[in-house]
């Protein structure tokens, strides 16, 4: 593990496309963080249970008994937009959350091929916060901390996180404010219509 960093018991989570595994691949790398990927694990260790017309239904349950087996060791980072909802908050030392406009995350999302729905439904998704909101009300202001990767470079992104790391920075993300922007171009109807499901 890298010499200054503080915490050993990681959690990642955002919205889809915000740059989870490429975050998480930047701490391997440079500061020796055992990566456990969430998705991964609920579908090797059998903690979905089944598909709907969106992906994978997991059962959370099932899904925070397997990850508790697999966080017993220290040093590790927890990554995936489901982390607060399969972890409690004395597991991990720090949260980290990444966001990303909307505008952006929905350009980011169609390259990837995404069905349009998906990207509606991921970038509304963002557009509220709702992982951000979901990380706060499960492991609190104090593990909080946000990286908003709207237009920085992968490699800036893994700085700002190793400079959280080693406890000289810390942001709390309360000032992104997405739904203001969306209603400001008008776009309220688009990313949340009414055939939304």
């Amino acid at each position: 593990m890298g010499q200054g960093i503080l915490f050993k018991r990681i959690g990642l989570t955002g919205s889809p496309g915000t740059g989870k595994k490429t975050l998480a691949r930047g701490f391997a790398l440079n500061a020796g963080y055992r990566i456990l990927n969430i998705n991964s694990l609920c579908i090797s260790k059998g903690g979905s249970i089944g598909r709907d017309k969106y992906g994978i239904v997991v059962d959370t349950e099932k899904l925070s008994k397997i990850i508790a087996e697999e966080i017993k060791n220290d040093n590790f980072i927890l990554v995936g937009h489901l982390l607060p909802y399969v972890i409690v908050s004395k597991d991990i030392e720090l949260a980290i959350v990444l966001r990303c406009n909307p505008y952006m995350l929905e350009k980011r999302l169609e390259k990837r091929g995404y069905p349009h729905k998906k990207v509606l439904m991921n970038i509304g998704a963002e557009t509220l916060g709702t992982c951000y909101f979901d990380a706060l009300k499960e492991f609190g202001c104090g593990k909080i901390h946000v990286i908003d990767t709207s237009s920085k470079k992968p490699e800036e992104v893994v700085r700002e996180s190793l400079k959280i790391l080693e406890g000289n920075a810390r942001y709390d993300g309360s000032d992104i404010d997405w739904l203001s922007l969306v209603r400001k171009k008008g776009d309220l109807r688009r990313i949340f219509p009414d055939s939304y499901y």
